[in-house]
């Protein structure tokens, strides 16, 4: 047949088969912006970069980040319609390629870049929607452009050159690619080699002869070229510059081809604009179809695939028109499922499987909860169901246990009871017993090795079953029918010993030559529940709802017990096997774990590595000859060859990618994963630090660990948040530090770090702590030197107000007043006036014990105040008889709790007795009144005398004498006392000739005290 003019094929041989790869998928729901992933690529820190007709988006592995025109990230995208991405490993940058132009991603700075920004030159670039941008040499890139033909960017010289931009072919060119170290371009139905010249390259035209349909891609694997086209599949061809090349015809449907990949096996995948993806492996010259099913997740989410891409990891990631990504994880998917399939008629009809047994000639049944045994055939995974179990909702459809006699019968533990099905007549024969209870809901059952007998274990206790007599046999008095012990799992050892799992009682001894049961405590103190027991040499691994117990039977002890997920509430193990490694495998409600008995290491694999279910059933497993392991759960049947499992060796340090500091985002200027050192106030004290590992195989398996040091020396519990939070740290300096692990608990080598300081209030800081002790010291001093200075200034006071007392005392006690006072007595006593003398000398001695008692306190009450001034003044009268005198008191004044300084008043009463008359003028009053003026006490002294101007002009030289010693003493008594205690009291002495509306001379004296005297 003639294709499209003169073009030979040679078509290649091939047969395509059903899928072998199965795959994880991502679309909106993930995340992704959009559903329709044109282009892919990956930066140098191992970032997945996706572009769709909606946005830019970068995956780390836990979510995407969405670059768009709209938000502040991707404000400097030309569109959000995603046409091109490819990275330069040089220059540490994404070259974006979008309907309206092209931009840059730098790395170093997680921003967006115009691309003028980085090369000014480029500015036609803005305008120029790319196809595809590729680079084979530094400093040299090319961008397949929708319209304007193919342009050469040469980063070096700076220069930019145009090809086929003449307007018939500027919308034709279609691909570019390398092969063997020479550029090839596609146009719509040609090829052309770029030849490099002195000055740029020149196009040179390939098999002119041959005019190809429409060219969709190109790629380069080895020495061929293969071409994709749109309509017409794909072609290959070995050195397409040889005059006599020729193309080669893929044999497949007339489809469109958009892209090629090559995996880590060398095998070629097609990715194919409606059938899916084909998969070639040109060693074998076979072809396998991978396409979507919508019965099994595990397929691409549609058959249009836009775009391929092979990252650093060996891992296939495929743009989909629609459905998003679909990823191809070689270490994903290397646990066989086997499951029920809704389309498939010879499927696992039933996924509740209790059983897998392998007959003595290799057949292969399986017990399940609602299809009773099935026949498997393993090779071809079809299942084979007997009429006997096909009664829905039958006891016997649930089948625990399968064993197989001597002569090749198998028999069956069932919710219904015994069945024995003879292989030979392909028959089922139900056991008819009606009455025997332990007949019934039975869980396991076992042939015994010296015995043609069966010993069965069920609801109801253990009992055997007799081969050749066909009769049902009890067992000795045991406490499992006592007790209500379950028996689960049996085995027998090479003693005919047999070992019964149990729920209730543990593990219990059964030795038949003694007829004897035992309830084996060391096991039981550990756990009431064993589910199944793996022989290894002279030890039993136990399998039971607390973990893993060794144990030996010789010595009845459990050496050790192996919880495989401690971190969790759950430690059940349903079954235990060994591989041919010698590492051991159970089976949990957490999916399978790995035991290293060397080194101790738990390895743990669930839905992150393949798994469809994790919940397994009790002794439910098998290992076959080859070494692949069985295990059976609510799923259906996971099997595997530990040996065949590819270890995860894949790494890489763990990224900060994004941190939030009091709930708001933190924006800084160079990309975090490039940021040794953040600084932070004291008051951006709370912060949420993101991070992330770039190894997308098994991610969701990664694990993390982290410490903040300066706060914590401890590692966190590792597991896979992303996310740590601080919150009211300290300030201080911290370095925060992260480990990662994948899949296989393998760490990282490299630990990443980061600086945090968080700043101390400035009331915090050693410079404001430097200035307060300065200024602290500065005020101790000063306010020590101010106390010292007070103290000496109230000792100085505190002496002179004891002076000035003393003064008064002095006064009171004059000599010329206790001279007359006492020569007044004497005088009485002379003319026999005796009974007169001794009554004034007992006032007289009064008065001087008030005097004295007085002149010891600071302040005395007004009613002791009077009570002295009327002694005083009945003592002035002996000696003269011509004043008279008198005291009153306003109602308001409390007579006790009014105070006033001793001997205060007294000096003025003296001074108007003695200088206010004179020889003309002996008759005088003196009127003494207290009274209260608001806050303050009064005290006035009156008399009618001649008054102090006229007494001082009469007997100067005497009275000034006598005034220096009374009345200054009571100025400079209250001048120190308002001083002491910060009162403002005063005396004013007025004469009453200076007082126009006086009627009288004489003088008036006025003390004004506070009533309330602090410090008293």
């Amino acid at each position: 047949m003639r294709l499209l003019l003169s073009m030979i094929l040679m078509v290649i041989s091939l047969s395509i088969k059903g899928q072998e790869f199965l795959f994880e998928n991502y679309s909106s729901e993930q995340g992704l912006s959009q559903n329709s992933c044109y282009t892919i690529a990956q930066d140098d820190l191992g970032f997945m970069w996706f572009g769709t007709q909606d946005g830019l988006n970068r995956y780390d592995g836990k979510e995407f980040k969405v670059y768009h025109p709209q938000n502040t990230e991707g404000n400097k995208l030309p569109s959000n319609y995603i046409s091109a991405l490819h990275f330069d490993q040089t220059n540490k940058q994404l070259w974006i390629g979008t309907i309206r132009g092209t931009c840059l991603y730098d790395t170093a700075g997680d921003s967006l870049l115009l691309i003028t920004e980085k090369y000014p030159y480029a500015s036609l670039l803005l305008g120029v929607a790319p196809k595809k941008i590729s680079s084979f040499n530094e400093d040299e890139f090319w961008i397949v452009s929708f319209n304007n033909g193919l342009l050469h960017i040469n980063t070096k010289t700076k220069k930019i050159t145009s090809y086929f931009n003449d307007v018939s072919n500027r919308a034709r060119v279609t691909s570019i690619t390398m092969l063997n170290g020479k550029i090839i371009v596609s146009l719509l139905n040609k090829l052309f080699w770029f030849e490099p010249q002195t000055s740029g390259y020149k196009p040179i035209p390939v098999m002119e002869s041959h005019k190809f349909p429409e060219i969709r891609e190109l790629y380069a694997t080895d020495s061929t070229l293969w071409i994709g086209t749109i309509t017409a599949g794909c072609f290959s061809v070995n050195d397409p510059l040889r005059k006599d090349a020729v193309p080669l015809a893929f044999s497949m449907e007339p489809v469109g081809v958009g892209s090629f990949i090559t995996d880590a096996n060398k095998k070629l995948w097609i990715g194919t604009r409606g059938s899916g993806i084909l998969h070639y492996d040109p060693v074998t010259r076979k072809t396998t179809r991978s396409s979507h099913n919508k019965y099994d997740k595990r397929t691409p989410g549609k058959n249009f695939v836009l775009s391929m891409y092979a990252d650093r990891q060996g891992i296939i990631w495929c743009g989909l028109s629609g459905s998003g990504i679909a990823k191809y994880d070689p270490l994903k998917y290397q646990f066989q499922i086997i499951s029920n399939e809704p389309t498939n008629e010879f499927s696992l009809p039933d996924n509740m499987i209790f059983e897998i047994y392998k007959s003595r000639e290799g057949e292969y049944y399986v017990g399940s909860q609602g299809s009773g045994m099935l026949k498997w055939d393993i090779t071809s995974n079809r299942f084979i169901s007997f009429p006997g179990f096909q009664k829905p909702g039958a006891a016997i459809n649930t089948v625990y246990d399968i064993d197989e006699d001597d002569e090749g019968n198998l028999w069956i533990a069932s919710w219904g009871g015994l069945i024995k099905f003879n292989r030979k007549l392909n028959q089922l024969q139900f056991d008819t017993e009606q009455d025997l209870l332990q007949a019934r809901k039975l869980y396991s059952i076992i042939k015994l090795q010296n015995k043609d007998s069966l010993f069965i274990t069920g609801e109801n206790g253990p009992i055997f079953y007799d081969l050749k007599e066909k009769q049902w046999k009890p067992c000795p008095t045991n406490p499992m029918q006592e007790n209500t012990y379950i028996g689960r799992y049996v085995y027998e050892d090479e003693k005919n010993i047999l070992w019964i799992c149990t729920v209730g009682g543990g593990l219990i001894r059964y030795d038949p030559k003694q007829s004897q049961f035992r309830v084996l405590e060391s096991v039981r103190k550990h756990t009431f529940y064993v589910r199944h027991l793996f022989p290894n040499g002279s030890l039993q691994w136990l399998s039971t709802d607390n973990g893993i117990l060794i144990y030996d039977p010789r010595k009845d002890s459990v050496l050790q017990t192996i919880k495989p997920n401690p971190s969790t509430n759950s430690n059940v193990c349903y079954a235990v096997l060994e591989d041919n490694n010698g590492q051991f495998w159970t089976s949990t409600n957490t999916g399978l774990y790995k035991i290293n008995r060397k080194s101790n290491n738990i390895q743990h694999y669930n839905l992150g590595n393949g798994l469809s279910f994790l919940e397994y059933n009790t002794a439910c497993c098998y290992r076959d000859t080859d070494g692949s392991l069985l295990f059976g759960g609510v799923g259906g049947i996971t099997r595997f060859n530990p040996t065949q499992i590819k270890p995860n060796n894949f790494s890489p340090p763990p990224l900060l990618t994004s941190i939030r500091v009091n709930e708001k985002p933190l924006r800084t200027e160079r990309s975090l994963y490039f940021t040794e050192n953040l600084s932070f106030k004291y008051n951006q004290n709370f912060i949420t630090i993101y991070f992330a590992v770039n190894n997308f195989s098994n991610h969701t398996n990664n694990r993390f660990t982290y410490r903040l040091k300066g706060l914590t020396d401890n590692w966190s519990e590792p597991d896979n948040e992303n996310i740590a939070t601080y919150t009211s740290l300290p300030p201080g300096e911290y370095t925060f530090e992260l480990r990662s692990s994948n899949s296989d608990g393998k760490w990282s080598n490299e630990m990443t770090r980061l600086g945090i300081m968080i700043h101390p209030p400035w009331w915090k800081t050693w410079w404001f702590w430097l200035a307060a002790l300065i200024i602290l010291g500065t005020l101790i001093s000063y306010f020590v030197v101010k106390r010292i200075k007070k103290i000496r200034n109230e000792a100085t006071l505190k002496q002179k107000i004891t002076e000035t007392e003393m003064m008064a005392l002095r006064s009171q006690m004059n000599p010329h007043f206790v001279f007359n006072s006492l020569n007044s007595i004497q005088e009485m006593i002379l003319n026999n006036e005796n009974q007169e003398a001794s009554r004034y000398l007992s006032k007289f001695a009064q008065l001087i014990r008030i005097t004295l008692d007085q002149s010891s306190h600071s302040f005395v009450s007004l009613r002791n105040t009077i009570d002295y001034l009327e002694r005083y003044i009945e003592m002035e009268k002996i000696r003269n008889r011509h004043f008279s005198s008198h005291i009153t008191v306003d109602q308001e004044l409390d007579l006790d709790d009014t105070l006033l300084p001793p001997m205060l008043i007294q000096p003025f009463i003296e001074n108007a007795i003695w200088h206010g008359i004179t020889q003309h003028s002996k008759e005088i009053t003196v009127n003494v009144h207290f009274k209260k003026e608001g806050a303050h006490f009064v005290s006035t002294i009156e008399d009618d005398g001649i008054g102090f101007i006229r007494s001082m002009e009469e007997k100067k030289n005497m009275q000034r004498l006598h005034q220096s010693v009374g009345i200054e003493n009571v100025k400079e008594r209250i001048r120190l006392l308002n001083e002491k205690y910060n009162i403002q009291s005063n005396i004013l002495i007025a004469d009453k000739s200076m007082i126009p509306a006086a009627k009288s001379s004489g003088t008036i004296v006025t003390i004004r005290l506070p009533l309330q005297i602090p410090e008293i």
